[in-house]
């Protein structure tokens, strides 16, 4: 995903195609807007929820703003395998060389006294899929990944994602500060200790017992299950201050995703892909219906030379086609995920329903879910009041993110 340039004579040409708040506008700029404030008031109709943009949000005041990634401290240690535990082949930000990247979106909301509908609209001229697909390199015989966290500004492999993050009230009280600092109150940097894949940043959150809502949706892994990845963020569990906290959880229900794609051969110890649509090209995951169909296969074996043995019993042999499986470019890369539908909407993860879709110049994705949702670990939108918020923007990224704090939306 490459930052677009706003001009007029891509806003003009745009308005014809999508009506995108953002690109409407050469200056990026709505005298009926706001920056800071979300206003979210009853819909006379609820809006199609199917990721087209009805008429009905034309109704809705948006909030114009932007996501921005700043530096996230030092990584201390490599992240990457490919690294081979050598920092000094990895940028020293946990988020270069995505940092100083910005990325203008729109947000619109509106209810109907039982859900909670939003628009999310931000710029991105590409639909980014290739997440650490599997490559071949001859040299060594050996199936490696893309990186996870890019190197350079040419190793991107990730896919496309945003969050945003509510206050929870616990025994009627918000968390300490959130009102203020939102998301920047569950973010913790300098963290000591860090093993090996370790980050010295981790969200959790200050106190004992508080709660945020953490609403993350994943261009692939929640390709099925339409929905955000719902989950919550508490407390670091007595590991405040150390790279092992890890204060954020899944809410109740089935995962929509595997994303352990490596398998490992027992007799020759090789590793590979898990899973392959023999003979498909540009594909990004595999589902569960595929696998039981028969129309994707599972890898079992892996051959010293690179071979892969299928499910199916047929072989693929990576050196009759190099090129179809090079590193970067090659059409044929193995993907790194197993998608399913979750709970497609009835339960606690994936209640929060996503319809999503890429234009050619940006993302504009409707959500919706319900103002109360009876879970505890939710947060509870209410009619007459306030609630302060975060979002982030992931552009083609695994954990560097734009980010956009201290906003609050008022429900009318």
């Amino acid at each position: 995903m490459k930052k677009i340039k706003i001009n007029l004579i891509l806003a003009l040409a745009a308005i014809s195609l999508v009506n995108c708040t953002f690109e409407d506008n050469a200056n990026y700029t709505d005298p009926n807007s706001n920056t800071d404030l979300l206003l979210v008031k009853k819909f006379k109709t609820a809006p199609i929820f199917d990721g087209e943009i009805d008429e009905i949000w034309d109704s809705a005041k948006p909030m114009l703003s932007d996501a921005t990634v700043s530096k996230a401290g030092n990584r201390v240690i490599a992240l990457n395998g490919s690294s081979n535990g050598n920092a000094a082949l990895e940028p020293t930000d946990l988020f270069d060389p995505y940092t100083g990247e910005s990325y203008k979106y729109s947000l619109r909301g509106g209810h109907d006294g039982e859900y909670l509908y939003l628009l999310l609209e931000f710029e991105d001229d590409e639909d980014s899929m290739d997440r650490e697909s599997f490559y071949f390199d001859p040299a060594t015989k050996t199936w490696k990944q893309e990186n996870k966290y890019a190197n350079n500004i040419n190793d991107k492999f990730y896919e496309d994602k945003f969050a945003m993050m509510f206050p929870i009230k616990v025994n009627g009280a918000y968390p300490e500060g959130f009102a203020t600092g939102t998301c920047t109150v569950t973010c913790h940097s300098g963290l000591s200790n860090p093993a090996p894949g370790q980050k010295t940043t981790r969200h959790y959150m200050k106190n004992v017992g508080e709660l945020a809502d953490l609403w993350h949706w994943k261009r692939n892994r929640n390709v099925l299950s339409k929905s955000v990845d719902d989950g919550y963020c508490m407390d670091a569990e007595g590991k405040d201050g150390k790279a092992s906290a890890q204060g954020r959880k899944s809410d109740a229900g089935l995962s929509m995703y595997n994303d352990s794609p490596v398998f490992t051969d027992a007799f020759t110890g090789k590793k590979g892909p898990k899973w392959v649509k023999k003979g498909q090209a540009n594909y990004y995951w595999v589902t569960d219906a595929e696998l039981a169909s028969g129309a994707a296969q599972t890898v079992t074996g892996v051959s010293v030379n690179g071979t892969l043995t299928l499910s199916d019993g047929s072989t693929i042999d990576p050196s009759r086609e190099l090129g179809n499986y090079a590193q970067g470019v090659g059409q044929k890369r193995f993907p790194s995920i197993k998608v399913n539908e979750g709970g497609a909407g009835a339960d606690g993860r994936s209640e929060t329903q996503v319809r999503a879709k890429h234009n050619g110049i940006g993302w504009q994705i409707e959500i919706k879910r319900k103002l109360n949702t009876g879970d505890p670990k939710d947060a509870v939108f209410v009619v007459g009041e306030e609630i302060a918020f975060g979002l982030s923007i992931f552009n083609n990224a695994a954990i560097a993110h734009g980010t956009s704090n201290f906003k609050t939306m008022k429900i009318e």
